[in-house]
């Protein structure tokens, strides 16, 4: 690799002149020097002064198989030998999208039956809200387009994305949200319990939370609630059992739809496929990314329940929306190779 023809110094330098990271401190990286990871095997990664180091959080919640899986690259080297790209726009495909949808929609809970792609969870994300306020205005009902969050969420970075999450450092530099979006407490009792209160009863709380802001609405005004099974980057906060029922429960009383941020939990982080399944809940949007590739490759995909797609494809017309990487031939295979491991290796029954 040309990395190695310079110095940890030189690639420091480089990096703090045309480097710009996310989620960092400029002035700060650049005074202290940025850790340079240079190749990584099985849990572990490796820095250019040749540093063990147990990659604990798989990448970004990615890294579900490890690394260095032969398996992986050789499914994405057959892929671009065949056919590096081609587009999914104005009714054409490729092979490998076409089967990735049906194995996702098999592994899924069984009224998901449709995929969209893209290539990170925060356009999955972005996605799915413009899929639910889309199926609204379909039902004749355009003011059904509110969404309800909670606060501490994380849907990504997007500007549609940072504003269905909670995060206010986030919030602070977006100078402006996305509109008619409203964040409740979080489903975390070790935070948020009163004296006494048991997590059972905390998990009926914190889901009248979405009750009441439907009712100060309106259920003729609330689209969808959003949430991921377990919170996440707010700080890995798993809700009491109690939570997740009720919210359904209640989603369903006042004709919410349900979409699930499955972005970190998906691909077996909980036991199961989705925390869909962990939690019994049936939503009716499912965003996914990360471990679909196991990181190897960048792909997301927007999982669709019948509801939804039998209203988009009777009554949408032309969907005017999508990504020029949507459906990636290469990234798809690799998904592909990614999820038979992890069936193969039996991995989900291990967690």
């Amino acid at each position: 690799m040309t990395y190695q023809n310079y110095s940890l110094k030189q690639l420091q330098q480089i990096d703090a002149a045309h480097h710009l990271h996310p989620f960092t401190d400029h002035k700060e990286m650049r005074e202290a020097g940025s850790r340079i990871i240079t190749h990584a095997n099985g849990p572990f990664i490796y820095d250019s002064e040749g540093t063990e180091i147990l990659d604990g959080m798989a990448g970004l919640w990615c890294v579900n198989i490890g690394y260095g899986r032969d398996e992986l690259a050789d499914a994405a080297y057959a892929q671009m030998k065949e056919l590096p790209y081609y587009n999914s726009f104005f009714k054409c495909s490729t092979p490998t999208p076409v089967l990735l949808a049906k194995k996702l929609a098999e592994m899924a809970p069984k009224h998901v039956n449709q995929v969209f792609f893209g290539s990170s969870g925060s356009e999955a994300n972005d996605t799915a809200l413009r899929l639910v306020r889309h199926y609204w205005a379909l039902e004749g009902k355009p003011e059904k387009n509110r969404i309800i969050s909670r606060k501490t969420a994380y849907h990504g970075s997007t500007i549609a994305g940072t504003s269905l999450g909670g995060m206010e450092p986030m919030h602070k530099q977006l100078n402006g949200a996305v509109p008619n979006i409203v964040h409740v407490m979080m489903p975390y009792a070790y935070e948020l319990a009163l004296p006494g209160e048991s997590d059972h009863d905390f998990g009926l709380r914190a889901a009248k939370a979405v009750e009441d802001a439907i009712l100060e609405a309106g259920a003729d005004k609330v689209a969808a609630f959003i949430g991921e099974p377990v919170m996440g980057a707010g700080g890995v906060k798993i809700p009491p059992m109690s939570y997740w029922p009720e919210v359904q429960r209640i989603c369903r009383k006042y004709d919410i739809l349900l979409m699930l941020d499955e972005v970190i939990t998906g691909y077996g982080r909980t036991g199961e496929w989705f925390a869909a399944q962990t939690f019994d809940i049936e939503p009716d949007t499912i965003t996914t990314a990360k471990a679909l590739t196991s990181g190897y490759q960048p792909l997301s995909a927007l999982l669709v329940g019948d509801r939804i797609a039998a209203t988009l494809v009777e009554k949408g017309g032309e969907f005017n929306h999508g990504y020029t990487y949507a459906g990636h031939p290469v990234a798809c295979a690799v998904a592909l190779k990614n999820l038979e491991i992890i069936e193969r290796e039996g991995l989900v029954d291990r967690v």
